[in-house]
């Protein structure tokens, strides 16, 4: 086995397919629209909610860029069950 695994190596890895890229770009959408809800009415304290919402957007945003480039997202690098 190389650096990077079997997958990364193929001609077609999971993330250049049609199917991945619209699910994890719809679910990205979802991230973000999700990310700027918890930043204008999250229930917790100031800090914490721009924070988290902040982080979640920038999740939600990578990952609809990465499904538009056809590359591995920052949160599918770091899910296991992806």
């Amino acid at each position: 086995m190389q650096n990077g695994g079997p997958d990364e190596q193929s001609a077609n890895p999971y993330y250049g397919r049609a199917v991945y890229r619209i699910v994890w770009g719809v679910f990205g959408l979802f991230l973000t629209c999700l990310g700027i809800l918890v930043v204008f009415f999250g229930v917790v304290g100031l800090p914490i909610r721009i924070g988290a919402g902040l982080l979640i957007t920038l999740f939600g945003a990578n990952a609809v860029w990465s499904s538009i480039l056809s590359k591995p997202s920052w949160a599918a690098r770091f899910m296991l069950f992806i």
